[in-house]
C-alpha cells in the first residue's frame, strides 16, 4: 500500500509540473491528500469487484494495474490513452480490470456501481461493488436514489464519500447541516463508517468491515473518509477561499508521512527502504512521462471506432 501511495504522489507531482509547463491539453485534477483514500478502498478488494473511482482516485487505478503512462497518456489526448485519445482528460478507466471510466457530473457513477451490484447478485456471484463521491456530491439526487436502492434491494455496494471540506469553492457548512455524512446512512436502512481518511490502515480495515458485509449479502454500506484537498478543485484554481489556518493545519497531517512513519515504528520498513520506494516512484514518474510525450497521436481516421456499438 505504501508503494501505492508513493506513485500515487509521485505521479500527480510529475503531472502538475507538466501542466505548468504547458504539456497538457487541458485541466489537472490532483488527490494530494487523497492517496490513503483511495489506495485503503481499492486493497481491500478483488480483482473481480467493480471499481468506480473519482478524479482524486489515481491510486486506485495504480492498485488494480494501470500504467502510469496510460494516465499521463490520457491528459496528453495520446492513441495509447485507455480512450485511445478521445479524451484529453481524467475520463480513464479500464474495464478489462473492472474499473468504470469516472464521468465529470458527479456522482454519476454511485448509480453505475448499483447497477453492477444488482448484476453481481441477480448472477449469483459474491462480487461486490465499490464507488467514491466528494462531500458536496451528497447533496444531489442520484446519490439519494442510488443509495436507496441499492438498500432496498440489499445490493453489495460500498460507497466511499471522500470528505475533504470542500465542494469546489463551497465550504461543508454551506452543504450540509448534518454533524458528519456517515449518519446519513442510518436514513436509507445500512451502517455508516466515519473514517480517519489519511490512515490507510484505518480506510482499509474499514472498507474490509463494509466488504464482507456486502460480500455476505447483508447489503450496502456507507464510508465517509475524512481528509483535506490540499490542492485547489484543478490546478487551475489557486484555492485562495481556503483559509490558510485550515490548510496549515492539515498540512501536518501528510498520509504518505504518516504511513511511513507508522512502517518505522513497527520495523516492518528501514529510514532507507521508505526513502529508496519514494525514489523508485519518482523514477517510474519520470519514465512514464517521457514515454507518454514520445507516443503517437490518435490519426483522425480512427475518430469513430469504439464509439458506435456494431
Amino acid at each position: 500500500m505504501f508503494r501505492t501511495m508513493a506513485l500515487h504522489r509521485a505521479v500527480e507531482d510529475r503531472m502538475v509540473s507538466m501542466y505548468r509547463q504547458g504539456e497538457l491539453l487541458g485541466s489537472l485534477y490532483t488527490g494530494h491528500w487523497h492517496e490513503a483514500i483511495a489506495v485503503g478502498t481499492a486493497a481491500a478488494l478483488r480483482a473481480s469487484d467493480f471499481l468506480a473511482p473519482l478524479h482524486r482516485d489515481l491510486g486506485a487505478h495504480l492498485w488494480r494495474g494501470v500504467d502510469p503512462r496510460e494516465v499521463m497518456a490520457s491528459f496528453l489526448g495520446k492513441a495509447t490513452s485507455p480512450t485511445g485519445g478521445r479524451d484529453g482528460t481524467l475520463h480513464y478507466g479500464r474495464l478489462d480490470l473492472n474499473i468504470y471510466n469516472p464521468p465529470s457530473h458527479i456522482p454519476d457513477n454511485y448509480p453505475v456501481a448499483t447497477g453492477a451490484a444488482f448484476a453481481f447478485k441477480y448472477r449469483h456471484s459474491d462480487g461486490v461493488a465499490l464507488a467514491y463521491c466528494g462531500d458536496g456530491s451528497t447533496g444531489r439526487g442520484d446519490f439519494h436514489e442510488a443509495l436507496n436502492i441499492a438498500a432496498v434491494m440489499d445490493l453489495p455496494c460500498v460507497f466511499v464519500v471522500e470528505n475533504n471540506q470542500y465542494s469546489y469553492s463551497t465550504p461543508l457548512r454551506l452543504t450540509t447541516k448534518s454533524p458528519d455524512f456517515a449518519i446519513k446512512a442510518s436514513a436509507y436502512g445500512m451502517p455508516g463508517e466515519r473514517v480517519d481518511g489519511i490512515d490507510v490502515v484505518a480506510v482499509y480495515e474499514a472498507t474490509l468491515r463494509a466488504v464482507a458485509r456486502a460480500r455476505s449479502g447483508q447489503g450496502p454500506s456507507l464510508i465517509e473518509a475524512v481528509t483535506m484537498r490540499m490542492h485547489g478543485h484543478a490546478e487551475h484554481d489557486p484555492a485562495d477561499y481556503v483559509p490558510k489556518e485550515l490548510r496549515d493545519e492539515w498540512a501536518k497531517r501528510d498520509p504518505l508521512e504518516e504511513f511511513a512513519f507508522k512502517l518505522q515504528k513497527l520495523k516492518f520498513a528501514s529510514d532507507d527502504e521508505i526513502a529508496t520506494i519514494k525514489e523508485e516512484s519518482r523514477q517510474i514518474a519520470i519514465d512514464a512521462r517521457a514515454k507518454a510525450l514520445a507516443d503517437p497521436m490518435p490519426e483522425p481516421i480512427a475518430m469513430e471506432e469504439s464509439v458506435y456499438a456494431d
